[in-house]
């Protein structure tokens, strides 16, 4: 959870003029669904939990923009509830909630139209949900199609509909897809928007859709899906189905899948060789560390760090991102035409890449904190903590940034380790540290603070 907190903090402005109204957290859902019904409105609510602080307050910092007051007043009931307490678990049972850290958007009716997943301080991320739960207000919702489909209903709009809509509620689409695949006519395979269309679904890589076109389909189609998309369009096909087929491989335990989806995200990269390594190397990484196997977890880290990340300069970091730029420019102009003067993109924003390099090292870094007690591990685990704070200070100077004393959370992490390394005096020191650059960025330092305190008394 903390790499979703992280990931957030670096695209997110401080600055607050508005807060959203949230009603009193222990309302029940029968209430809420009155309220809404009474105002005509829809129904936000937010989960959070107790163990993650920073979560909360990161969220409280998207919630407090001016932005978000008017559209959420106006249209929604919006209640925070933590999962912890009697209410908020009953909310979640009642929504089947797995994660303690999302926000769903439901009409009155308890239809979900839209999901947030995690905790963010992006505030676009909370109004883009609400515009499009206020774009679904009304129409046909879930308990409709589902309604259709066990009376036998299988046309292939219909079944489109259907996984759209489960989709809109995150709610697992496998099944329906492969069943969806297995209905087309075999010629439909050969059709470049067909099958445009199901990898849009991201189908898992060992899944009877996923097999089907990669045995019925012919290889320049599915290349040309690929290469004609939109960078941004093509990144989000391939993490869609990277992404899916990890949740599977997590859940069964299924080695030889996570060794495909290791091998998936390796050509996704395409020519790029060393790219390829290094993805395929992280989602084995990540893979070892979800299953808890943890002895191949630090094995598979140390090599990812050490090799592919330790040695890496500011310079190429800086590299990386002008490619990365140059890439979705390139693709913009080639595709509105040389003569075209609008050809220059005005409003092309992309992440920089290099970010998450220091943002894995820093979440790595923390993560062996939290599963060893050897020291060798963990003063290798320092020393990647620093390189991250290093790194992300560096790219950081010359921009706008609420990190003017550092990362807070970079320099809590390295505070972490040297207090588990028997380093007391220096934790405290940079724990404080810590505090001071989160208060700095506006951001709420009520978890650092805690921590700092705990450090004190001996008790972290």
């Amino acid at each position: 959870m903390r790499q979703i907190v992280l990931a957030f903090a670096l695209i997110i402005s401080f600055q607050s003029h508005g807060q959203i109204t949230f009603i009193d957290s222990n309302t029940s859902w029968n209430q809420l669904s009155k309220q809404a019904k009474e105002q005509d409105k829809l129904v936000f609510i937010h989960f959070e939990n107790s163990e993650c602080v920073q979560c909360n307050e990161v969220a409280s910092m998207g919630f407090g923009k001016e932005i978000l007051k008017n559209t959420f007043d106006e249209e929604f009931i919006a209640i925070r509830c933590n999962v912890g307490t009697a209410n908020g678990r009953n909310l979640a049972q009642k929504f089947r909630i797995m994660s303690s850290l999302m926000s769903l958007y439901v009409d009155s009716d308890g239809n979900i139209l839209h999901v947030n997943n995690g905790s963010t301080g992006d505030s676009y991320t909370y109004l883009n949900g609400a515009k499009l739960a206020l774009d679904r207000k009304g129409k046909k919702q879930l308990p409709d199609y589902e309604r259709e489909y066990k009376a036998g209903v299988r046309a292939s709009a219909f079944m489109r509909e259907y996984m759209v809509k489960k989709q809109e509620s995150s709610m697992a689409i496998d099944d329906l897809l492969d069943e969806y695949v297995s209905s087309l006519p075999t010629d439909s395979l050969s059709n470049f928007q067909t099958v445009k269309g199901i990898f849009e679904f991201f189908p898992a890589v060992n899944s009877l859709a996923y097999q089907t076109i990669k045995t019925k389909t012919p290889k320049s189609i599915t290349d040309s899906i690929f290469n004609s998309a939109k960078p941004n369009d093509r990144k989000a096909m391939n993490e869609g189905i990277i992404e899916n087929s990890f949740r599977i491989a997590v859940q069964k335990r299924d080695n030889e899948m996570a060794q495909q989806i290791a091998e998936f995200a390796r050509e996704s990269q395409g020519k790029d060789r060393s790219k390829g390594e290094i993805d395929s190397a992280k989602w084995m990484t990540k893979y070892y560390h979800r299953t808890g196997d943890t002895r191949k977890y630090f094995e598979s880290a140390i090599k990812l760090v050490e090799t592919k990340y330790m040695p890496l300069t500011i310079d190429s970091l800086d590299a990386m991102d002008d490619a990365a730029f140059k890439a979705q420019q390139h693709f913009f102009i080639s595709k509105r035409g040389k003569s075209d003067r609008g050809a220059v993109v005005r409003s092309m924003a992309i992440a920089p890449p290099s970010q998450f390099i220091y943002l894995e090292m820093n979440e790595h870094a923390y993560q062996f904190y939290e599963l060893t007690r050897d020291k060798e591990l963990l003063e290798k685990a320092l020393a990647w903590s620093k390189r991250s704070m290093d790194l992300s200070n560096e790219k950081r100077k010359n921009g706008h940034t609420p990190y003017r004393l550092g990362d807070p959370n970079f320099i809590d992490t390295y505070a972490h380790i040297l207090y588990k390394l028997g380093r007391k005096d220096e934790a405290i020191e940079w724990q404080t540290k810590a505090m001071e650059a989160q208060k700095v960025s506006g951001m709420a330092y009520e978890s650092f603070e805690i921590r700092l305190n705990k450090m004190k008394e001996g008790k972290l």
